[in-house]
Formats: structure tokens, C-alpha cells, sequence
């Protein structure tokens, strides 16, 4: 018996062109007509669920989720149409808030509170939404969204959304935006010493005449806009753009994409984010390593040339931000650089040759001129040599009978490099004002003054980054108490020097971190040594010195990331010594001892070696050992196991211990915590004074405040079991 025919499908008649058809049925930007469901089919899905990407029930006449949300399904024949042919609209969008532009970058969950999410407001970031897209309800707009997304330049654009809220429109930058922010930039961050390699003649001619790098246009225009609070401005979309444009093109080193590079670094910092910026750091050392920019190109311009050293100078700067004085972390080590230093501005910008002298100066009778930012370089290089001669002395790696010789070889250096600068750029009040680069004349000041201060605390009895005990007694009372008072005596003139600024100096020019460390450092230091017999300030007045430091970090780093835990912790400390003048008291005057790390989950033999500060920005960088689940098999062997996180804002996270320790623990009872921050820890919440009615230890009231943002604690610690032959300056 000859088997039935299989059924015909119902035909599709439509008026429109087969290629239009499909077009709408593509973007669902239209009516669309669709097939009924073939009834051979396990399922039939309707074209609401299809257009919406949504599991369809198949259930006869309605189905199930257009019944639930009030859809018109395509199940349903409606009157008039012939068997088969059903004209469906787009379905509504429903979906929630549109999310923020920072939290759409970051593809973070946003709540989209106005005026500012909750996400944005935590992490202390500028919140902003964007205009709600207008998606086209025609063919013709349909036929114009494809065509936009091939575009003749074969830049890839993104396809439409259909049905999305949250999709935002990001504007490109215009010719006159772009030109305010280059201007703004040569204005005020140029001044900067980290920020000064651009040629500005260039790379405003460039922008006029629109052949500058589209990355470095974006990165450039994004760092202006967040450093001077251009919250109208998407920056946060235009930082990103620029990264992902370096991060597609990894493998060809372009100096124009490390101009951008460097630059995006900066961003991240500013912005919190730390572990970025501490891996883009290494790309950006690998890019100039690539180039050969630590070496001379005797045969290029003389402004290219320039243009080549600014650029690794900069890159050198960065590793102030995270490796502190320690080798491991170091972008560029001194002997890798065979660079001279940058010349004076007037010779940049003009394109003239000068010869300048090196980082370190040549054994010679004829001294090279170095300019102002030179000699900034110089002194960089002998902060991180005294902070690696403190390291070998709180570990006991330095002998005693040498610290003597070494510190005097120190200070001889420090008053070469003064010696060194022409009678402009010396310190007054008349040559702070008349000076061209305020900001880059106060930071090379207070910087000296700060390195005589890192050298001097070894003597500071009691202080915290004072040298250890046996290393004291060893030095003779005369010259540990001159010491104490040279020490006390470059922190006051650290403070003077922000009060000259304060009053005399540009209230618009930007500053950058190092500034706010030395304020900090030298509040910190006057309030601790007001008791030192002799000392120049009392209590009282120490603390009003304090707080000229305090107001200069809250004005000119309002919304910096990497600054706040130095203002959250010197408001703390102020209000600390506020109490103990309150109530008079006369304890002993001593920072606490280190606790015990034993629940340490990094390698205690890095922690010993590092001993990162509280406010580096590595230690905030939040990275977490997961080394003890190389070998976890189960959940429960991993419930075990001790874990160890660093907050960004510098303060210590709870650390999860074993069950059997846990039951004899409070709450309040301190954790160790990793990176070497194992120092201190906080009582309590770091950000409030304690009581007024309780009296004030001065063991607890500087728990949380005993490391030093360049190099952190380096009290004695137990090195036994050290290996002998490793480098000292690790």
C-alpha cells in the first residue's frame, strides 16, 4: 500500500522582497511574519520566545511565558489573517535598571540608584549614566544598523542590541573636547614629574591636524578628565578603549602605545585599581625593553632623543608606587639604564641639544648640568639606595661598625646633589613663587628633606622604623641623640615647606603621591618626637603642624585612591594625640612590637624579606596566595586551610582559622595578615579616635599607623634558618 504524502507546510506570502523579509526577522525592529509551528515537531517555539532567546513551552493557541507577561504570541490566529501567517510585534523590553558607565566598563553589578549607585559611591568612583539608545522601528533603520556595522574602515563596531536595556552610547570625542583636554593637560599635569614626556608642540600639532595615535588621544584625554574631575566627561569608557587597543596589539611594541601605556597605568592607580596597574607596569617595562629605550639613538632628533628619555624616566618613577626599595619588584634596575637625564624645559620644547649627566655622577672634574626634573631622578635614586640600607639593618644584614661610614656616605651624596642645583632652583620663598614647575619644585624639596628623615629614624628610640635594639646599643649615645634631632629637624622643614605652599604657591597645580607621603611621614614624625626632650614643638603645636600636612593631602587629593589611606590614617593619628593632650597623660612614649605571624599563609621568609607597608599600593593590590588548593581534593580540605586577604583601602581583612582555634578567639582579636604587613594591626575600626573617657595607650594608639608608605616596618625579626648566600638587597 503506497504510503500517504507528507503534509505541506503552510506557504509564506509576503509582499516584501525575500532579502527585506529576513533582514526583519533579524532585527525584530519591525513586524515580521512567521510560519506557524511545524506540528511533525517535538516543540513548537513562538517567535516572541525565539526574538527573545527564551525556552518556549510549546503550548497550543498561547504559550506559557506570553501568557505570563501579556505578549502577543504567534501561537494565536489572529482574525482576518489566513492559516498560517501571523503578525507578531516586538515584544517590550523588561529588563532592570540601566547600569552606571564605571560599573558597565567594569561589568560589575550595578543597582542604578540616582544620582550615584551604591557601587560607585564605596568605591569612591564618579558616577554617571549614559542616554538611553533609541533603537529604530523600521526597515529603512534596520537596513541602516547593518550597514553600520560594516564599515568601510573595518574597525568593528558593535551590533545592535535587541531588547536590552543597559546598552550605553558612548560619544566619540570630538575635535574642540579633545583640544581643551590636551590643553589642560600640558597645563597641569605636564608640570608633573611622572607626566612630562610628551612634547607638547608636537603633539598639539598632531592633534589639530587629526594624525595623532587614536590610543594615545584616549588615554591622554581620559587621565586629564579624571585628574581634574570632569565628571561630565565618559573618561572611565575611554581609559578602557585605550587599554583593550594595547592589550589586541601585545606583540607589536609601539612607543606611541607606551606613551598611552604609561598613561593607563596612571588611571588605574588613581582610580583603586591596584592589581592592574601592577601588571600592566610589567608590560609596560617589557615594551621598553623592547624598544632599547634604556640606551642612547645618538642618530635621531635631538627632540626625539628627548622625547625617548622622558619616557623610560617616567617608566623608572613607577616603581615608587610598588616596589618600595625592593629589588624583586624593580621595573628598571639602575644598572640595566644607560640614559642620560632629561634636560630643561626651554631645550625640550624647543628642540635644542644639551648634554646632561647620568643617574649616577661620574668620578670627574667637570660637572654636567642636570636641570630640575634631573636632579628629581637623582634624589629618587638615593631614596631607594637608603631605603635598601634600612632593610639590611632591621634584618641585621649590616654590620655595625659600618652604619656610621655608610650613613655619612649618604649625607655627603645629599649634599652634592643640593650643591648641584643652580641658584633658581634652591630653596626659598621668593624662587617657589617665580618658579615656572611649582609642583615639580616643592616635590624635589620635600623629598630631600624626606630622605635625611629616612636616614635619621634608625636613631628614633621607640619609633617604629627605628633600628632594632642590639643595632642602638652598638651606637654611641652622642651620635644616636644628633640623630634624633637631625631627623626631627628635616620633618619640621618638610612641614614649613607645606605651609610656604599653602600660602604662597598655585592653589590649581596638581601634586602628585609623593607629596602626600612626605606630609604624612613629617606629621607623623614632629607629633611623635614633641616628646623627646629639646625638641622643637610641643605637643600642641606638633599637632597643629600635623594638620597643616593633613590639608594638604585633603585638598590636593581629594578622590585618589592611592592617597586615602594616608589621609584616613593621619586623621586618625591627629585625633589620637588630640586625646593624649586632652588628658595629659605621661606614658611611656613607644610604638608596639610586631605579633606573631605564625597563621601567615605567604611564604614568611618573603614577608620577613618585604615587609611591605600598610599603604602600598602592592599590599592594597588585594593578590591572595592559592597555592594550598594545588593539593586540595576535597571542600572540606579546603574549609581547613588558613586564607589571607588584603583589603584596597589598607585595612585587614578578617582571616578565616582552623575550628579549634576559632572557639577561643573574640572577635576583636587581631589576625595576622600577608605581604609582609604583619607588623600591626588595627583595633577595632582604624577610622575612629579612641574615647575621649578611656584613657589613651600610646601602645595602641599607633597600632595601625608604624609602617612607612615607602618602605614599611623594619623592627628586628627572626631570621634564623636564613639562607647565607643571597643577596643582601633582597
Amino acid at each position: 500500500m503506497t504510503e500517504a504524502p507528507r503534509p505541506l507546510r503552510p506557504l509564506q506570502v509576503s509582499s516584501e522582497p525575500r532579502d527585506l523579509q529576513s533582514l526583519q526577522l533579524k532585527s525584530g525592529l519591525a513586524a515580521e511574519v512567521i510560519s506557524a509551528p511545524d506540528p511533525l515537531k517535538k516543540r513548537a517555539i513562538c517567535s516572541q520566545c525565539r526574538i527573545r532567546k527564551v525556552r518556549c513551552d510549546g503550548r497550543p493557541n498561547f504559550c506559557q511565558n506570553c501568557d505570563r507577561l501579556g505578549f502577543e504570541c504567534s501561537f494565536q490566529q489572529l482574525p482576518g489573517k489566513s492559516p498560517g501567517q501571523y503578525m507578531v510585534k516586538l515584544p517590550e523590553r523588561r529588563r532592570g535598571t540601566q547600569a552606571c558607565i564605571p560599573c558597565h566598563s567594569k561589568k560589575t553589578r550595578c543597582l542604578g540608584e540616582l544620582p550615584s549607585c551604591s557601587s560607585c559611591v564605596r568605591r569612591n568612583r564618579v558616577c554617571s549614566y549614559p542616554r538611553a539608545k533609541r533603537y529604530a522601528s523600521s526597515s529603512s533603520h534596520a537596513r541602516d544598523s547593518v550597514e553600520s556595522i560594516q564599515s568601510p574602515a573595518g574597525e568593528a563596531s558593535p551590533a545592535p542590541d535587541i531588547g536590552i536595556v543597559g546598552s550605553t552610547e558612548v560619544p566619540e570625542l570630538d575635535s574642540a573636547t579633545t583640544m581643551d583636554l590636551m590643553e589642560d593637560y600640558f597645563r597641569h599635569l605636564y608640570p608633573l614629574p611622572s607626566f612630562a614626556f610628551l612634547h607638547k608642540p608636537t603633539v598639539l600639532q598632531r592633534c589639530k591636524d587629526n594624525t595623532i595615535n587614536r590610543t594615545l588621544k584616549l588615554s591622554i584625554c581620559a587621565i586629564t578628565a579624571l585628574q581634574l574631575q570632569r565628571t561630565s566627561l565618559c573618561h572611565d569608557i575611554w581609559i578602557q578603549q585605550a587599554e583593550q587597543s594595547i592589550l589586541q596589539q601585545i606583540g607589536r611594541a609601539s612607543i606611541f602605545h607606551l606613551q598611552a601605556l604609561l598613561l593607563v597605568i596612571r588611571y588605574r592607580i588613581e582610580s583603586g585599581e591596584f592589581p592592574t596597574a601592577f601588571m600592566l607596569a610589567a608590560l609596560a617595562a617589557r615594551t621598553a625593553l623592547a624598544l632599547r629605550l634604556n640606551y642612547e639613538r645618538p642618530e635621531l632628533s635631538d627632540v626625539a632623543q628627548e622625547a625617548r628619555r622622558r619616557l623610560f624616566w617616567a617608566l623608572y618613577l613607577l616603581d615608587d608606587f610598588f616596589c618600595v626599595g625592593l629589588r624583586e619588584f624593580e621595573l628598571c634596575p639602575e644598572e640595566t639604564i644607560h640614559l642620560r637625564l632629561p634636560c630643561d624645559e626651554i631645550y625640550f620644547e624647543t628642540g635644542q641639544h644639551v648634554h646632561t649627566g647620568l643617574l649616577r655622577p661620574e668620578a670627574s672634574k667637570t660637572v654636567d648640568p642636570i636641570g630640575i626634573r634631573g636632579a628629581f631622578l637623582r634624589l629618587a635614586s638615593v631614596r631607594r639606595a637608603v631605603m635598601r640600607f634600612n632593610r639590611r639593618v632591621g634584618l641585621g644584614d649590616e654590620l655595625s661598625s659600618t652604619i656610621g661610614e655608610s650613613i655619612r656616605r649618604f649625607e655627603e651624596e645629599l649634599r652634592s646633589l643640593r650643591a648641584s642645583l643652580g641658584s633658581s632652583d634652591q630653596y626659598s620663598v621668593s624662587n617657589l613663587t617665580s618658579c615656572r614647575w611649582q609642583a615639580q619644585f616643592l616635590m624635589l624639596h620635600m623629598s630631600w628633606h624626606q630622605c635625611h628623615c629616612d636616614l635619621y629614624r634608625l636613631g628614633l628610640d621607640g619609633y617604629s622604623e627605628a633600628a632594632p635594639s642590639p643595632v642602638l646599643i652598638a651606637i654611641h649615645p652622642r651620635d644616636r641623640v644628633a640623630m634624633q634631632f637631625k631627623c626631627l629637624e628635616h620633618a619640621e622643614s618638610i612641614i614649613r615647606t607645606v605651609s610656604d605652599f599653602s600660602d604662597h604657591g598655585d592653589s590649581e597645580c596638581l601634586l602628585e603621591r609623593d607629596a602626600a607621603v612626605c606630609a604624612f611621614e613629617s606629621a607623623r614624625l614632629v607629633m611623635f618626637g614633641s616628646r623627646i626632650p629639646g625638641a622643637l614643638s610641643d605637643l600642641d603645636l606638633a599637632i597643629n603642624k600635623a594638620k597643616l600636612s593633613l590639608n594638604l593631602i585633603t585638598k590636593y587629593f581629594p578622590l585618589s585612591a592611592s592617597t586615602q589611606p594616608l589621609r584616613k590614617d593621619l586623621e586618625r593619628l591627629i585625633a589620637s594625640y588630640s586625646v593624649r593632650l586632652a588628658l595629659q597623660t605621661q606614658e611611656t612614649f613607644s610604638e608596639p612590637d610586631p605579633p606573631s605571624r605564625s597563621t601567615s599563609k605567604l611564604s614568611q621568609y618573603a614577608n620577613s624579606r618585604q615587609r611591605l607597608s600598610v599603604q602600598s599600593l602592592l599590599l592594597q593590590s588585594d593578590f591572595v596566595d592559592d597555592s594550598n588548593e594545588l593539593a586540595s581534593l576535597t571542600q572540606g580540605s579546603e574549609s581547613q586551610t588558613t586564607t589571607n586577604h588584603i583589603h584596597t583601602d589598607g585595612q585587614i581583612a578578617q582571616v578565616s582559622e582552623p575550628a579549634s582555634e576559632l572557639t577561643t578567639m573574640t572577635t576583636d582579636t587581631p589576625k595576622s595578615l600577608s605581604w609582609g604587613a604583619v607588623g600591626r594591626t588595627h583595633s577595632g575600626n582604624s577610622s575612629q579616635a579612641p574615647p575621649p573617657s578611656l584613657p589613651l595607650d600610646a601602645r595602641q594608639e599607633d597600632a595601625g599607623l608604624i609602617f612607612n608608605p615607602w618602605m614599611g616596618f623594619i623592627g628586628t625579626e627572626d631570621m634564623s634558618g636564613r639562607p647565607p648566600h643571597l643577596d643582601e638587597e633582597f
